[in-house]
């Protein structure tokens, strides 16, 4: 796969969580801000000023604590790898 342009495709589903009584919606976008957060705390991202999350994910530590993270929460993400 080398020198070819390539997508990442993140596939996720998520449902209500009867045992936390957790709405999905709270466990994708607030488990991921809480993950964004501590991986700022632990100097994993460091970048100045505005940063969309295209940014987070040009840095594989980034994405591997984002997504291990989430895991660790139930929260799982399939991903697929093309080439464009």
């Amino acid at each position: 796969m080398d020198d070819q342009n390539l997508r990442y495709v993140y596939d996720m589903m998520d449902r209500y969580d009867p045992e936390t009584k957790t709405q999905s919606m709270a466990r994708t976008t607030g488990y991921t801000a809480t993950k964004a957060i501590r991986m700022l705390v632990r100097g994993l991202f460091d970048q100045k000023g505005i940063s969309p999350p295209e940014f987070i994910g040009k840095n594989e530590k980034c994405v591997a604590f984002m997504l291990n993270g989430l895991a660790e929460q139930g929260v799982i993400y399939q991903r697929k790898i093309e080439v464009i």
